[in-house]
């Protein structure tokens, strides 16, 4: 029996610690019996359609967070007013899964899907754009490569060709000059015009 008793002892001290009430002091806090504490959370796992909505303990037992309490004093209070009872004061402060929930889960993931689908068409998009931007680059740098091409072929035609009149005026003038050398070596042979009176 004093093993029992130790035994109790700690689950009561672990309980508190995790700051959970058993339904003796949970009802004791709310100045009810433990039956009556039942009754109100049977009506609240009705409401949310949540058989485990309280945490339970090794033996099953319900376990209460002071919120659950102060949950239980708001719903007492809602049910004293006028045509409120307890089970539509607990719908007000447990508000019941939608009827539709798996329908509602499916919606949105359909909608996480589409959002995911125009997010990757954007992608795509903004991606074509900068394929065909670089493409544009691309060409525009292969028309700037020709054209450098075609000004250097005709900057070499130019110099060739001015090379060439250089050369012919160089040419023309080393004429010129062989021209007027065999000139002067014509006129010496045949000596002055006064050599002629002087023999």
């Amino acid at each position: 029996m004093k093993r029992m008793n130790n035994l109790g002892g700690i689950l009561l001290s672990k309980v508190k610690t995790n700051n959970l009430l058993t339904p003796a002091q949970a009802a004791k806090d709310l100045g009810i019996s433990v039956a009556t504490l039942r009754k109100y959370s049977l009506i609240v796992e009705r409401t949310t359609k949540n058989g485990k909505y309280f945490e339970r303990n090794s033996q099953n037992n319900r376990l209460y967070t002071q919120k659950n309490i102060e949950d239980f004093k708001e719903m007492v209070k809602l049910s004293h007013g006028p045509k409120m009872t307890l089970e539509t004061s607990a719908a007000q402060i447990y508000p019941a899964p939608a009827a539709d929930g798996g329908k509602q889960s499916d919606t949105k993931q359909d909608d996480e899907v589409a959002n995911l689908q125009t997010t990757i068409a954007k992608l795509e998009s903004e991606n074509k754009k900068r394929e065909l931007t670089i493409n544009d680059l691309k060409q525009e740098l292969t028309d700037v490569q020709k054209s450098k091409e075609q000004l250097q072929v005709e900057l070499d035609t130019l110099k060739q060709q001015a090379e060439e009149k250089i050369e012919n005026k160089v040419a023309e003038k080393d004429e010129n000059i062989k021209a007027r050398i065999n000139e002067k070596v014509t006129d010496d042979k045949k000596g002055h015009w006064w050599n002629k009176f002087m023999n």
